[in-house]
């Protein structure tokens, strides 16, 4: 009985000693039946880093998997046709307008964040935004008429404001193209409100953080404001000639080009005087730069200036003059001091620096990236210059009136330009009566 006691005793160890083993060796199962973690995807560079749209970009990187379907690329937000994928490189085409920024890439739900691609625009398309023949009408697109419109701005609504100078009025287009008179009639000068006030071949016209505009009135030698309610004042000039001051003490002759910086303060290009003028809110103008008729860097008075056209101005200070009488593109920094950074000889060259050639360079606009834009008046031509000061020409050729692309469109002289914060170019053809616009791509 004892001996069958213990064999009882005996079998029920081993059976859960074995149990034992048995649950262990199903937990150590378990942990190798467990899943090996996905890698993280990781992003090192692409080549090339700059071109034009369809650019093909080679990203580098690690663990992006084989399936395409997974992948999604991003230039500067717009996204990318992804044409392959190994698990070390993807390869996508860089979209129309996508224009400079950074390289996203979502593998999966991961986004990976790259280096910036900067965008080269290939293509620039010009259209006619308003206008037709030579005239004085409201209305829409062509339907409206201008006489030799030359300065041109643009408010935060996307509002555009000419200075339609043989009218001697001050025009407004809408984004819908639809045009109207907001000031001036018959050629004089008086201040008033709308069709009550006067000008004299109103030229520029720059528009400040509040709504008001001013205008270089160029053949009153004033400089003239409207705010939106339309009442038109004299902020300062007098007579022809040259004197700083406040208000009426102050005289000006011919100003064509008009700015504002970020604190309000207006710029004047002082076509006649060959100098560059500043003018305060309460109409206090003092000199920046210029003295005698010439072609000579330096600081403030030492500098030369020939018949500078028209100015526009970045938000560190710096201004940027058309020096149309010298045919080259000048720069003020905020200390004052003029140096020259594109343009030689009268001629029509692309090209780096001084390497460059203009025809009286007129107008001027600078856009997000700090290219500069230039209505290249006797060349009939829109030229570029990059930050690096390399020239080149993105629409225009021979004088004449065609819509087109780049060098297949035609403008004759045109004048004043501006751009919009989609980086479309207004551009006054003068002798077309129209305000063309350019779309890049």
């Amino acid at each position: 009985m004892k001996s069958l006691q213990f064999n009882f005793k005996s079998l029920f160890v081993v059976l859960a000693i074995g149990f034992i083993f048995s649950a262990c060796s199903s937990d150590d199962d378990a942990d190798d039946a467990k899943p090996t973690p996905t890698p993280t995807a990781t992003l090192n560079n692409m080549v090339p880093d700059s071109g034009p749209k369809g650019t093909v970009v080679t990203i580098n990187g690690s663990h992006f998997g084989t399936d395409i379907n997974n992948i999604t690329v991003y230039f500067n937000d717009v996204e990318a046709t992804v044409q392959a994928v190994t698990n070390t490189e993807i390869t996508a085409a860089v979209p129309a307008r996508a224009y400079t920024g950074l390289l996203k890439v979502m593998v999966n739900s991961t986004e990976l964040i790259g280096p910036e691609f900067k965008y080269i625009i290939s293509e620039f398309q010009v259209s006619t935004f308003a206008g037709s023949t030579n005239g004085f009408a409201d209305g829409t697109g062509i339907d409206a008429q201008f006489d030799s419109p030359r300065g041109i701005t643009i408010d935060n609504a996307g509002n555009f404001y000419i200075a339609d100078t043989e009218n001697h009025k001050i025009r407004k287009i809408n984004p819908n193209g639809t045009v109207s008179t907001i000031a001036g009639s018959i050629e004089g000068d008086a201040d008033g409100t709308g069709t009550n006030a006067q000008f004299n071949a109103p030229e520029g016209i720059a528009i400040d953080s509040q709504g008001n505009l001013y205008i270089a009135d160029r053949d009153n030698n004033k400089i003239r404001k409207i705010t939106p309610n339309g009442a038109v004042t004299t902020l300062a000039g007098n007579t022809a000639g040259y004197a700083d001051g406040t208000g009426a003490d102050a005289q000006f002759y011919g100003p064509t080009g008009i700015t504002v910086d970020n604190q309000d303060n207006l710029y004047v290009a002082d076509n006649r005087n060959n100098k560059i003028r500043k003018v305060t809110q309460n109409g206090m103008v003092s000199t920046v730069a210029g003295s005698n008729p010439g072609d000579t860097d330096g600081t403030g008075t030492n500098a030369q200036f020939y018949g500078p056209q028209e100015i526009t101005a970045d938000s560190q200070g710096n201004l940027y003059i058309a020096d149309s009488g010298n045919h080259k593109i000048r720069k003020i920094n905020s200390s004052g001091e003029v140096t020259t950074i594109a343009g030689s000889i009268e001629g029509n060259a692309d090209g780096t620096g001084i390497d460059a050639q203009f025809y009286i360079p007129i107008g001027i606009t600078l856009d997000s990236q700090g290219n500069l834009y230039i209505a290249d008046s006797y060349n009939h031509r829109i030229r570029k210059i990059t930050p690096s000061g390399l020239v080149s020409t993105i629409a225009g050729s021979s004088p004449g009136y065609t819509d087109g692309i780049g060098a297949s469109a035609q403008f004759y002289f045109p004048l004043k330009i501006i751009i919009d914060n989609q980086d479309n170019l207004y551009v006054s053809d003068r002798n077309n009566n129209k305000i063309r616009k350019i779309t890049p791509e």
